[in-house]
């Protein structure tokens, strides 16, 4: 598709003072330019805006113009780093439960985003149901005393904050938003800032003001889809109440379609 076909004047013109616009929007734009416009041609024009970066989608079928100068750098996406022992967790655990789903990830990829820093790291793994307490068992038999099997606030403060690195697991919720980073499976950003928020007993250290910090400078800093985070927080029975708090106590600006519709 050659770029004049793109009618970019009148494609600026017609969203330029819009912050975002949505995949209809586009297609609405160009059925006026074209009345036989096929979904076939419309994907096409679609590749064309985005390879030569006339557009760039920030989430699931919402665009800004990618050559505006007055748009911010495109974000990073979230890839986490891992401790020399998470590695060695994750071999061990594939090796010993190869047909089980599970996700490692640690406290410590949170500390970023915070302006007092918690004396621990902890390691958190979510693993299928039914196979929890076999692979609290097989952990436990290696690390004694450092793994805890879906421990309550008390038991936390109690035991498991009294040092660092100790395994705490729970159960995996399915069709969680993951990710594989160096072939080990762990949480999208938008999985974590869920999970915290929706956790306030196990992850009472992030609570707070830090809370605040920890969601305002990952949307800053990261590619965050907010249809992934509500569509998770969704089945999290917590989408209300975290759009609240995002309005409420954040400066984060949602995208008012992807919010309205997650």
């Amino acid at each position: 598709m050659k770029k004049e076909n793109l009618y970019i004047p009148e494609l600026i013109n017609s969203f330029s003072g819009r912050k975002f616009f949505r995949k209809t929007d586009l297609r609405d734009f160009y059925k006026r330019q074209n009345i036989e416009l096929t979904e076939k041609t419309f994907r096409r024009i679609l590749y064309a805006l985005e390879k030569q970066d006339i557009v760039r989608p920030v989430d699931a079928g919402v665009y800004i113009f990618g050559d505006n100068q007055a748009q911010p750098p495109l974000k990073k996406k979230f890839l986490p780093t891992f401790s020399s022992e998470i590695k060695e967790l994750n071999t061990s655990i594939k090796t010993a439960f190869p047909y089980t789903e599970y996700l490692i990830w640690e406290t410590r990829i949170l500390h970023e985003f915070m302006l007092h820093q918690p004396g621990q790291n902890q390691i958190i793994m979510e693993v299928e149901k039914d196979a929890a307490e076999s692979v609290f068992n097989f952990l436990n038999d290696r690390y004694t005393g450092r793994v805890f099997l879906q421990p309550d606030r008390e038991i936390i403060e109690r035991y498991a904050l009294r040092s660092a690195d100790n395994i705490i697991i729970s159960a995996l919720l399915i069709q969680a938003p993951i990710q594989r980073v160096i072939n080990i499976p762990c949480p999208k950003l938008e999985k974590i800032l869920v999970d915290v928020f929706a956790n306030d007993e196990k992850f009472f250290v992030f609570q707070g003001q830090e809370l605040v910090r920890i969601y305002e400078i990952s949307f800053r800093t990261y590619q965050v889809s907010e249809k992934t985070l509500f569509r998770y927080a969704q089945r999290r029975k917590v989408h209300q109440k975290l759009r609240a708090f995002i309005r409420q106590k954040t400066d984060i600006q949602l995208i008012q379609q992807v919010e309205a519709n997650p």
